[in-house]
């Protein structure tokens, strides 16, 4: 997810996105404790990434409010 379409959301929709990331990740971070093999490795990684890109531009925008 690129910053610049980050940027276009509104609050709500970060939010959403941001529940969303984070149940995909338990997700593909249970199968790896589960033992079993992960089709690819780098999801985990671009997901942790785009988690904290939404968290970052969520409190640039936050900031801009006051």
């Amino acid at each position: 997810m690129k910053p610049s379409e980050i940027r276009e959301m509104g609050l709500d929709e970060m939010e959403k996105k941001l529940k969303e990331l984070r149940l995909e990740l338990a997700k593909e971070k249970g199968v790896l404790t589960m033992g079993a093999s992960v089709e690819n490795p780098m999801v985990i990684r671009d997901l942790r990434r785009d988690i904290a890109r939404l968290l970052t531009i969520k409190k640039e925008k936050l900031r801009e409010k006051r």
